[in-house]
């Protein structure tokens, strides 16, 4: 019977035990320590940020346009003459000409024999009329002593008429030989590039057949720009259009509108702008660019770069709810905004916020709607002090 009531008496010591081991502790404030625990992880998980205020300001009215760069007169070069053979190229795809440089050569063979048979049946006529010349001389003392009739001088008066136009068409027939062999030489039109090459040694090419080279002409390219036709009202001959194409100092190239395309396809609604770009080794024909042309200017809210997030291909700007609750913390939303030309590092707004508006500058890239916010003074930039001499 002993026995019995001891082991009762340790069995409900235990259950004591265990009973304040696992009983809830209560904060200072009355509430189970758990909801303080929660209550602070909650206020612990709003974040600080800091806030601009969206300006307004003129920028520039821009309208994008996209196309591709072409040459400004590509000239094809061909020959002249017909079945004979090439033997030489001088030139490749990609070398600067100037004008009257030669580019390749026919086989002249047969042309410069032609020429040399014409020259000397051209000496030959010039001394048959250098004889009839002779004669008439003489005839015309022997007529004057009337050793020979006066139809005998008019004869030869007509014989050497005869032989001094057979002179001018040998010289003729010279001066066609002369050109025909001339055409053996394919020189430039004028400075530029070649951008294309048919020419190959031993081709037999004929007059109007297969062009021989490609030549961009004084090397100038131009922007073949296709605009909606909604849009061609805000063009003008003269304007400025900055390329999405920068030089090799990291600067955008600078075109100008050279022609408005006085006419819109009829299927597409579309025309065509063609605009001058600079000279420069890396803008070649078939690039395809996209160029900014400023139409005039606008006064849009002005954020610095940083406040704008891109999200899923779209841009968004974190604007920040003027009122605070109980606790002081604002109010945040997300909206969709749509930027445009931007100055240094600042970009302009030209939907989806209003001048005035104050915006999540820093940590806006982990807030979304309806997130709480404490908002802290922007720093002021630190300046360094000059170093000592």
């Amino acid at each position: 019977m002993k026995w019995i009531l001891l082991g009762t008496v340790v069995v409900a010591l235990a259950g004591a035990g265990a009973y304040l081991a696992f009983k809830p502790k209560q904060a200072a404030d009355g509430k189970p320590a758990a909801a303080a625990e929660k209550g602070e992880k909650d206020s612990s998980s709003i974040l600080t940020v800091t806030a601009v205020k969206a300006t307004a300001s003129d920028v520039p009215r821009q309208l994008l346009v996209t196309g591709s760069l072409a040459s400004w007169d590509e000239l094809p070069i061909g020959t002249q003459t017909s079945g004979l053979a090439i033997t030489e190229v001088l030139v490749d795809e990609g070398d600067k000409v100037k004008a009257g440089q030669l580019l390749a050569r026919f086989d002249d063979k047969v042309l410069r024999a032609d020429l040399l048979s014409r020259e000397a049946s051209l000496r030959e006529a010039q001394a048959l009329a250098a004889e009839a010349e002779a004669n008439i001389r003489r005839a015309e003392e022997l007529a004057r002593t009337g050793a020979i009739s006066t139809r005998d001088l008019d004869a030869r008066r007509s014989t050497a008429l005869t032989t001094k136009a057979r002179v001018g068409v040998a010289e003729a027939a010279r001066a066609q030989a002369t050109a025909r062999l001339a055409q053996t030489e394919v020189r430039a039109p004028t400075d530029g590039t070649i951008a294309k090459r048919n020419a190959r040694l031993g081709a037999v090419m004929s007059a109007g057949g297969t062009e021989l080279f490609r030549i961009i002409r004084d090397d100038r390219v131009e922007l073949l720009a296709e605009v909606p036709e909604i849009d061609i009202r805000q063009l003008a001959v003269g304007q400025t259009a900055e390329l999405s194409a920068v030089d090799i100092n990291g600067k955008p190239f600078i075109g100008t509108i050279r022609i408005i395309s006085p006419v819109v396809d009829t299927k597409t609604r579309i025309g065509t702008v063609k605009i001058d770009v600079p000279h420069d080794p890396y803008l070649r024909p078939g690039m395809f660019l996209t160029a900014r042309v400023r139409t005039g200017t606008q006064s849009a809210p002005v954020l610095p770069e940083e406040a704008v997030v891109y999200r899923d291909a779209k841009s968004w700007a974190v604007v920040v709810d003027a009122a605070k609750d109980d606790k002081g913390h604002h109010t945040v939303t997300a909206r969709e905004v749509q930027t445009g030309p931007r100055d240094g590092n600042r970009l302009a707004i030209l939907s989806g916020l209003k001048p005035g508006e104050d915006v999540v500058l820093t940590g806006a890239g982990y807030l979304k709607t309806g997130d709480k916010v404490i908002i802290t003074p922007t720093p002021a930039d630190k300046v360094n002090p000059l170093p000592a001499n």
